[in-house]
């Protein structure tokens, strides 16, 4: 299931408007919802994918769903989402797509890992101090410096700590999720004597 599937056989769903979307307006319109429409829009989705313009795709499966297409269309969704760097929304679809029942055990299997791949990516985490030079520590392990500089981190909440002699130490919490950058911009205090 690398590749976008296209639709299979498509149980036609009433639907009395058609979808709102950035896609290209002529393929969707609505005069009566059909089984040969929704397999058009996947198709048209497909095609639109493969070119990069992900904005149409997601609107051709969205639609092509709307019409009673299979479950796979959620797949495609998610893949569209993630080519627009939606994680977050990539994630839910694959949720969603993972609660429909007609959805192959291999296919599910795939679906899981891909969902989980995305939610635990990395992220980079990013450090610039004025003045430069601090060193900065994550959940207590040295991780880099002198600042600015950058490291990978795991998702999750994280305690960074930046020190620069002369300067007030700072320790800041930190969250990174779905492969999110997470930037750190800090202006040191001098310390007193």
């Amino acid at each position: 299931m690398t590749a976008l599937l296209a639709a299979g056989a498509c149980a036609p769903r009433p639907s009395s408007a058609p979808p709102s979307s950035d896609g290209d307006r002529n393929a969707l319109l609505y005069a009566q919802p059909s089984v040969d429409t929704a397999r058009e829009l996947d198709q048209n989705g497909v095609h639109s994918f493969g070119e990069g313009r992900y904005s149409d795709a997601l609107a051709y499966f969205r639609a092509a769903r709307s019409l009673g297409g299979p479950a796979s269309e959620l797949w495609n969704v998610a893949r569209c989402l993630e080519h627009m760097g939606d994680p977050e929304g990539a994630a839910r679809t694959l949720d969603d797509y993972l609660s429909q029942k007609d959805v192959l055990p291999a296919d599910r299997a795939e679906a899981q890992r891909e969902a989980l791949a995305i939610r635990t990516h990395t992220s980079v985490l990013t450090v610039t101090t004025s003045p430069t030079g601090a060193s900065v520590t994550v959940d207590g392990q040295p991780a880099f410096g002198p600042t600015p500089a950058s490291t990978e981190i795991r998702p999750g909440a994280h305690t960074i700590v930046v020190r620069r002699a002369g300067y007030v130490l700072r320790t800041l919490p930190i969250e990174a999720s779905f492969g999110r950058a997470v930037i750190v911009a800090l202006d040191l205090e001098t310390a007193r004597k």
